[in-house]
């Protein structure tokens, strides 16, 4: 949640954010995903416990590392697959 409101902010503020080379967003378009991004981020606080408790084995919950680790790869999906559409056309 915290690294989807420091990439709002931060598109917010600067006005450009690069992901890849390919996909890079600069203006309006950096500056409505990082209030997406930012407004997101609320819901995905809210929902991701019950989700990954619904969906997964409490045996898998149990360690330490794998909640983080299904976290930030379901951050890193939301916050390209939300970019994809906002790119510059080139």
């Amino acid at each position: 949640m915290i690294l989807l409101i420091i990439a709002g902010l931060f598109a917010l503020i600067s006005g450009k954010i690069v992901i890849t080379k390919k996909l890079r967003l600069t203006g309006k378009n950096a500056r409505i995903y990082g209030g997406l991004l930012i407004v997101l981020s609320i819901p995905y606080a809210i929902f991701m416990g019950v989700l990954l408790g619904s969906l997964l084995p409490a045996s898998m919950l149990e360690n330490d590392y794998v909640k983080p680790i299904i976290n930030l790869v379901l951050l890193l999906v939301i916050a390209i697959g939300l970019a994809i559409p906002f790119r510059d056309k080139e």
